[in-house]
């Protein structure tokens, strides 16, 4: 079993340091884990309402952290990072992220516009929206983030749904077309894993997308987006069972951002 989305408290958001999360890995019997702290968002030129991402300072201080790590473990560990795609900043982020040596790169979408729509603080204005319109912009913004090369794997690909906000006319064009996208980019899925401690109690992406995903042959991976040590693992048995009964049986790992097929 692996683990491709772990944060660390570098983030302003999650608790703990890469040291108590290997220790919960290995515990747990995981074979391969990876830390995927937010990049910071002042580096491709944004600035959020609240501090969710790791500050520009830190960034140097997280990889030769993971780095001293990756030499101690008996596991495998990769250095990675989850960066949010902004669109109209796609040359600016292919140019800072060209400067590191990461392992894999997770491109995620939370931000519409100046909206973090998965921050609980916001969760209302859910309610002020079209939410038809809304899944429409998010996948497009799915669809554009895949296209745009900068990235090896889809964080949380129906996130928008975190708090069980779904539209009122059949949005099953949206899996379709944005699964038609993912296919061509040759870009990784991941099973997030947290959709099941969120709101919507449904792990992310849905059934609907993990069966198109198979279909296609959309490759996957695991995650469980933990934003502390406890959380490490969280929900991976009920990712391998659910996927078994899709059957889908392999899973992708990263190094060098090189893709490798093992078996589930």
């Amino acid at each position: 079993m692996i683990d491709y989305h772990l944060h660390t408290a570098r983030c302003g958001h999650a608790q703990g340091n890469p040291a108590e999360y290997l220790a919960v890995a290995v515990e747990k019997g995981l074979s391969e884990i990876g830390f995927a702290d937010h990049f910071p968002l002042e580096l491709l030129g944004f600035t959020p309402q609240e501090p969710v991402s790791m500050p520009a300072a830190e960034l140097d201080d997280y990889i030769h952290e993971i780095k001293q790590l990756q030499k101690q473990a008996d596991i495998a560990v990769k250095l990675a990072v989850e960066v949010d795609y902004l669109p109209g900043k796609e040359s600016l982020t292919k140019q800072v992220l060209s400067a590191y040596d990461f392992d894999y790169i997770i491109g995620s979408v939370h931000f519409l516009a100046d909206w973090d729509f998965t921050h609980p603080a916001h969760q209302k204005r859910y309610d002020q929206v079209d939410i038809d319109e809304l899944y429409v912009q998010y996948f497009t913004l799915i669809q554009q983030l895949a296209t745009s090369g900068l990235f090896d794997i889809v964080g949380h690909l129906d996130v928008i749904k975190k708090f069980s906000y779904f539209p009122r006319r059949d949005w099953s064009f949206l899996v379709d077309e944005t699964c038609r996208v993912l296919k061509k980019a040759d870009i990784c899925v991941e099973v997030n894993t947290s959709g099941w401690r969120a709101p919507v109690k449904e792990v992310y992406p849905g059934v609907f997308f993990l069966s198109k995903c198979k279909e296609m042959k959309i490759p996957l991976t695991l995650g469980s987006d933990a934003h502390r040590p406890q959380e490490v693992a969280s929900g991976l048995q009920w990712a391998k069972l659910f996927l078994h009964k899709l059957g889908i049986n392999e899973v992708a790992t990263f190094s060098a951002r090189r893709r490798t097929m093992r078996p589930l």
